[in-house]
């Protein structure tokens, strides 16, 4: 189902947009109704909202409003230069209808490469050249190969960026939601027509790789079992020796182990991370944040100590050279990430602000799509992946 407008006739010529903070359910109606005026009159929001708040009273209001609605739940959220907690955060699209179109796809396939070619297919019929924010619900949806169904239909080279939903590090239930519709499973694309707006985006990790070249030996969708023919927790342990006595906390065990995620190898020479979720004390696995393969090479990882944000939002500096003017960001960072950098992931978030200064929303979230400088889109965990849309 997508979701646009009959008459676009109070739209502005030019797209204006507007970020804002809401504590509540009833706040952010209130920030509507502040908001909406004969000046600003949005098609089109995006919310990312922590699952304290009720995400169907949320879409409620949108659809009263009449407005189009790309919703995520999240693990902490950003709005503009700051980071909150358990907030609802909120940027708003005064544009055409006719430049966007929005969809769910229930993973009621066989395989999810089937659900990301169905979303695929869409975006193609929509838009002679389209580019995509996606969003999922689900803890175990392979958004990998959901990734590669979008390519097979759209090509190597399509604009693709978003994030796999969160539930503030709860591990039980994550969110994608529109205005009517709501999914713990599926797959919600906005589709821009991209000759009418520019998307570009940039997905960048700055973990280090360390230490030798390890083989998984035994996997099954997000779940490795065995590294070298060892159980895999115990692999883990062995290499981290200061993290061994905390398999006593599993709570603290697994937020330990998010700060060292693997940084799988690619035939063509990229890498992607996948971030440790969850130990199982009993079989000795890790759940991942992210498919991995029977099979997979790979070197665990550790941020290269707090030089890291300065390098991440140099790079993101590069941008600016392409991409000078902005009107509106959007931030996908892994919630990993927070946890391995703590209140100093507000000074990134803060130097990627600075370089437009436009609004800008975004949250922590248990996955991330987006292209890789040199390289095709891809599946991350660990990293940081943003978005620049301007009105052409």
């Amino acid at each position: 189902m997508f979701f646009s407008f009959e008459d676009d006739s109070n739209y502005s010529p030019t797209m204006q947009t507007k970020s804002f903070p809401a504590d509540s359910v009833a706040a952010l109606e209130t920030q509507l109704n502040t908001l909406i005026n004969d000046n600003f009159k949005p098609s089109l929001a995006m919310v990312f909202a922590s699952i304290d708040h009720d995400l169907t009273s949320i879409a409620k209001i949108f659809d009263d409003k009449n407005i189009d609605l790309f919703g995520l739940s999240s693990a902490g959220e950003i709005i503009d230069k700051e980071v909150v907690e358990s907030g609802i955060v909120g940027l708003l699209f005064d544009v055409n209808p006719d430049f966007y179109q929005i969809k769910i796809v229930e993973n009621n396939f066989d395989n999810l490469f089937e659900t990301g070619k169905e979303s695929g297919i869409f975006s193609k019929k929509a838009f002679q050249n389209p580019a995509l924010m996606i969003g999922s619900g689900g803890l175990t949806v392979d958004v990998e190969q959901i990734v590669y169904g979008f390519k097979s239909v759209l090509g190597e080279n399509v604009p693709m960026f978003g994030g796999l939903a969160g539930d503030d590090w709860k591990l039980e239930n994550t969110y994608a939601f529109s205005r009517n519709q709501m999914t713990n499973n599926g797959i919600m694309t906005l589709t821009f027509d991209n000759d009418k707006i520019e998307m570009q985006g940039l997905a960048i990790c700055g973990w280090e790789a360390i230490g030798k070249t390890n083989i998984v030996t035994k996997a099954k969708g997000n779940v490795v079992y065995t590294i070298n023919d060892e159980p895999a927790l115990d692999v883990f342990l062995r290499y981290f020796e200061y993290l061994e006595n905390s398999d006593v906390d599993a709570e603290k065990l697994d937020n330990a182990s998010a700060q060292y995620p693997l940084q799988v190898m690619r035939k063509d020479g990229t890498s992607v991370l996948r971030s440790p979720m969850k130990s199982n004390l009993e079989d000795r696995s890790i759940m991942l944040a992210g498919n991995i393969t029977q099979g997979d090479e790979f070197r665990f990882s550790i941020a290269p100590g707090f030089q890291v944000i300065d390098q991440t939002v140099a790079e993101f500096g590069s941008l600016k050279k392409d991409f000078p003017e902005a009107d509106a960001l959007i931030l996908f960072s892994c919630k990993g990430r927070h946890a391995a950098l703590g209140p100093l992931i507000e000074d990134e978030v803060e130097g990627i602000y600075d370089y437009w200064s436009k609004p800008m929303i975004g949250f922590f979230c248990y996955g991330e799509i987006g292209n890789v400088k040199g390289g095709t889109c891809d599946f991350h965990n660990e990293t940081c992946s943003l978005v620049l849309l301007k009105e052409k």
